[in-house]
């Protein structure tokens, strides 16, 4: 299946405004939602029925076009948003059809605004990705478009990161003091990955001045450093990792924990131990966690 295509489908006619119009799109005619024979969604997609799925454009404080995503529930009233912030980079990690519906569509169902931002140098937005640098400002510029959603309680903002996503969590964390709880899944704590060569080379590609001052660059991404300038000492922290994870040990973990905790800030730690950087083989225990943490801290 060409999700790339799907994508494209359910993100369009969009305007440029930090207010902005969504355009609904729901993937009912697809045929791996719907059951061919009834011309209804099969049952183990039919949660699909009680939520919308909205994409929209939206500037960045650079006046780049970025693409954004926006799932939320049917059902009149006021929800608690959660921010989302990819992993991967560039169109690796682009958030998909399947990712919306399989595993944001769950969260938002029990109860949650669920919007994030495919950040820039992605092929449905403009720019280029900087790992860590500008687009942590596409993110910033999320949270103003919080504000203009009748249904959002902005006073209950949370943000998930899986990889990539929680340098980004940690990094939006050191310029705003509106999130409340935030979960971090499968992170890295230091992006000088000594058991990881291959992240040089990306980091050559990707991040301005790195050739120049790699210490300082890596520095600016730390999420170790920016646990110490966060804005909102009081929020609450869930770090989920794998003990298997091939991509990111599970020492950036325990290392996240431990600045947290030094620093005062609250935080839980748990460790899937047969789990790998997807933690796959327990999405429904990884959903279960997730909401019920926001349903307690939001």
């Amino acid at each position: 299946m060409n999700y790339k295509f799907f994508i494209c489908l359910l993100i369009s006619n969009f305007v440029f405004s930090q207010s902005v119009k969504l355009e609904e799109r729901l993937p009912l005619d697809y045929e791996v939602y719907r059951d061919t024979n009834e011309k209804k969604l099969k049952k183990e997609y039919e949660y699909l029925n009680s939520l919308q799925f909205y994409g929209f454009d939206y500037k960045s404080f650079d006046n780049l076009k970025i693409r954004g995503f926006l799932i939320q529930p049917k059902k009149e009233g006021k929800y608690p948003v959660i921010v989302f912030n990819r992993g991967g980079n560039r169109e690796l990690g682009l958030v998909s059809i399947q990712m919306m519906t399989d595993f944001l569509g769950k969260i938002a169902e029990q109860g949650f605004i669920v919007m994030g931002s495919q950040l820039r140098g992605s092929g449905l937005s403009e720019g280029q990705d900087e790992f860590g640098g500008k687009d942590i400002n596409d993110v910033l510029s999320i949270l103003d478009i919080i504000k203009t959603l009748p249904n959002a309680d902005q006073s209950r903002i949370g943000m998930i990161g899986i990889s990539r996503g929680v340098m980004t969590n940690f990094l939006v964390l050191k310029e705003t003091d509106v999130i409340k709880s935030c979960i971090s899944i499968a992170g890295i704590a230091d992006l000088d990955q000594k058991d990881r060569a291959d992240m040089k080379s990306l980091y050559q590609q990707l991040i301005p001045g790195y050739n120049e001052n790699p210490k300082l660059e890596l520095e600016k991404r730390s999420p170790l450093i920016a646990i110490e300038k966060m804005k909102r000492k009081s929020s609450s922290h869930f770090i989920i990792h794998g003990a298997k994870d091939e991509k990111v040990n599970v020492s950036n973990a325990f290392d996240l924990y431990q600045k947290l905790s030094q620093n005062n800030i609250s935080a839980r730690l748990k460790i899937y131990e047969d789990e790998n950087h997807g933690i796959n083989s327990h999405t429904d225990e990884l959903l279960t966690d997730i909401s019920n943490w926001f349903k307690t801290k939001l």
